[in-house]
């Protein structure tokens, strides 16, 4: 019986922690209205790389179809891959969905984000999307150096007055191993030091198992930190002593815990899934996936 009730007393002062953590350090950036984790879940256009990438009005109407709220295009800083932009808008107006982000791409030493994203900001102007760099060097600067950090704060921060320009939901750059900014950390001390209102970071939990993370106590202390940049997480299906690349409600790592933590640390931005390297019969694994999402959705919520 002790034990008992010295886990449950642990477990309620884990919550408070969490809670009067998030309160006291307060949010650093302003979330975009209307995509609360708890009403909006969209999935990442990597589910299509191995069906019908040529085919974006495809994609939205099978999201559409089986319940997802919006999508992340990957579109990196590929000029083919931004000529699908327009036809990807169409579709989702035609189906009522949201572009929920744009996962884009730029390298530091460059001196400014690439031509054919600034191209395209007037498609996406007053859509409220949030633009996902992947912050890359091509000459491998150390993440800390001080010269390389004010070369990825100086990019961001002219993405920061354009994202404001065109009325964009704001920036929050890709946690991506062996991306310059490459972890939780890396991200949390970059937004710091933009320090703008409309820049800030997202999650990804296979990038965070990628690097290591495999404790819900560090999962929690992770987010904890990054609560007060966090615009943006993404989950999907893996096991818990390894990175792994399967669908929501497949593997063996509970996805409860997370979205949990989400919660009780007032998490209000959205929340989607990836599903890079699936093949195979795409329309079902998402409608599962998405079966699998309302599952831990409503869990998470008791």
């Amino acid at each position: 019986m002790l034990s008992k009730l010295s886990i449950l007393a642990s477990t309620c002062a884990l919550h408070l922690t969490l809670a009067a953590g998030a309160a006291a350090q307060g949010d650093k950036v302003d979330l975009v209205q209307n995509l609360h984790w708890k009403d909006h879940h969209f999935a990442m256009s990597n589910w299509f790389y191995n069906y019908k990438f040529d085919q974006p009005r495809l994609h939205i109407k099978l999201l559409k179809e089986r319940g997802y709220g919006g999508i992340m295009l990957s579109l990196k800083d590929d000029p083919g891959r931004w000529k699908t932009l327009p036809a990807y808008l169409e579709a989702m107006k035609e189906h009522g969905t949201r572009l929920t982000a744009i996962h884009a791409r730029f390298y530091i030493e460059d001196g400014t984000y690439p031509q054919v994203i600034k191209d395209n900001l007037p498609l996406l102007k007053g859509t409220k999307v949030i633009l996902i760099p992947s912050v890359g060097s091509r000459t491998k600067r150390d993440r800390k150096d001080p010269e390389a950090v004010a070369m990825a704060v100086k990019i961001l921060r002219e993405m920061s007055d354009d994202a404001k320009k065109y009325d964009l939901g704001g920036i929050a750059p890709y946690m991506h191993i062996g991306n310059w900014i490459e972890t939780i950390d890396d991200n949390v001390r970059i937004a710091k030091a933009v320090d703008r209102r409309n820049v800030g970071v997202m999650f990804h939990l296979h990038h965070w198992q990628a690097v290591g993370g495999r404790e819900i106590a560090k999962l929690r202390a992770d987010l904890l930190n990054a609560k007060p940049y966090l615009m943006i997480a993404v989950i999907q299906g893996t096991d818990q002593n390894k990175a792994t690349h399967k669908i929501l409600g497949e593997g063996d790592y509970d996805m409860v815990p997370l979205v949990k933590a989400l919660r009780e640390m007032d998490y209000r931005g959205p929340l989607g899934t990836m599903g890079y390297t699936q093949k195979g019969d795409i329309p079902s694994k998402l409608a599962r996936a998405y079966i699998a999402w309302e599952k831990i959705r409503t869990e998470a919520n008791r």
